[in-house]
C-alpha cells in the first residue's frame, strides 16, 4: 500500500470510531480522525497508532458546523492531498418516546447524525473524485432497517442515511468514488461495558448468534470495501448484526 493514502474519520475517539481507526492504521493507511470534547483519549489514541510508516492525528471539530469542517478539510488536504476514504461514524443519540421528545432532542440528532454527513461529503469530495479511485463508507445502524422504540430521531438519521448512499453512489460512480453503508448491530464499546450481567443477557438474547459485536467485526468490513474486495461495490448497505434482522 502508498504511504500517501490516508483516510478521514469522523468520531474517531472512542467506540466504533476507536475500533476502525485502530484497524485502518494496523491495515497500513494513515487516518486523521475528529472529536468532539474526548481531548485526552484521542490524544492517547492517536499516539497510540502513530507508526514509522503511518500518521495518526485526531482532530476537535464540531461535525455540525459547516464551515469548521470545510476549514479542516481544506487544512489536511493541503498539507497530506486527497484522502481515499471517508467514514462517517460520528453521531449521538438522545432517547425518548416521539410523545414526549422535545425538538431540541429531535434536532441535536438530526445535526449530529445526519447534517455531519452532509459536511463532510460536500467538502472532500472535489478531493476525493480527482483521486480516480476513492471510497465512503456510511456508519448507520440496524436501528435505520428495524426500527427501535425511543429511537424515531435515531433511525431516522440512520435510514436517510442508507438513502443518501444510495444517491451518491450513483452520482460519483463516474469519478469511480465507491460509496456504501455499514450498519452495526449491538456491538461491545464503552457503553454496554457499563451494563451488568442481566443486562448484558438481555442485549445477547435479541442476537440469534448469541452474542454481541465487538469493534473489530466492523472495521473488518470497512477494511474489505476500502480493499481489492470492495473494488466492483457500491450504493450496498452491509448489515453486521449476528442475525436480528434475519
Amino acid at each position: 500500500m502508498e504511504q500517501s493514502k490516508w483516510v478521514f474519520v469522523t468520531g474517531g475517539a472512542r467506540g466504533i470510531g476507536a475500533g476502525l481507526v485502530r484497524m485502518l492504521v494496523k491495515e497500513g493507511y494513515s487516518v486523521a480522525f475528529t472529536y468532539l470534547s474526548s481531548a485526552s483519549t484521542a490524544e492517547a489514541l492517536a499516539a497510540e497508532c502513530h507508526t514509522a510508516d503511518t500518521w495518526c492525528r485526531g482532530f476537535q471539530c464540531d461535525m455540525t458546523d459547516h464551515a469548521a469542517v470545510n476549514a479542516l478539510a481544506a487544512s489536511l488536504c493541503a498539507e497530506y492531498g486527497s484522502p481515499y476514504a471517508l467514514i462517517n461514524n460520528a453521531g449521538i443519540t438522545r432517547d425518548a418516546s416521539l410523545f414526549v421528545m422535545d425538538a431540541t432532542r429531535w434536532h441535536e440528532v438530526i445535526r449530529n447524525n445526519l447534517d455531519s454527513v452532509y459536511h463532510t461529503s460536500h467538502a472532500l469530495l472535489p478531493h476525493l473524485a480527482e483521486n480516480g479511485d476513492a471510497c465512503i463508507i456510511n456508519i448507520s445502524s440496524v436501528t435505520g432497517i428495524k426500527g427501535n422504540p425511543g429511537q424515531s430521531n435515531y433511525a431516522a438519521t440512520k435510514a436517510a442515511m442508507i438513502g443518501m448512499t444510495k444517491s451518491m453512489a450513483v452520482e460519483l460512480g463516474r469519478f469511480n468514488v465507491r460509496v456504501n453503508v455499514i450498519a452495526p448491530g449491538i456491538i461491545e464499546t464503552e457503553m454496554t461495558a457499563g451494563l451488568n450481567d442481566q443486562q448484558l443477557k438481555k442485549l445477547r438474547d435479541l442476537v440469534p448468534l448469541k452474542k454481541l459485536g465487538s469493534t473489530e467485526d466492523i472495521a473488518r468490513m470497512a477494511v474489505f470495501l476500502l480493499g481489492q474486495g470492495g473494488r466492483y461495490i457500491t450504493g450496498q448497505t452491509f448489515v453486521i448484526d449476528g442475525g436480528m434482522t434475519a
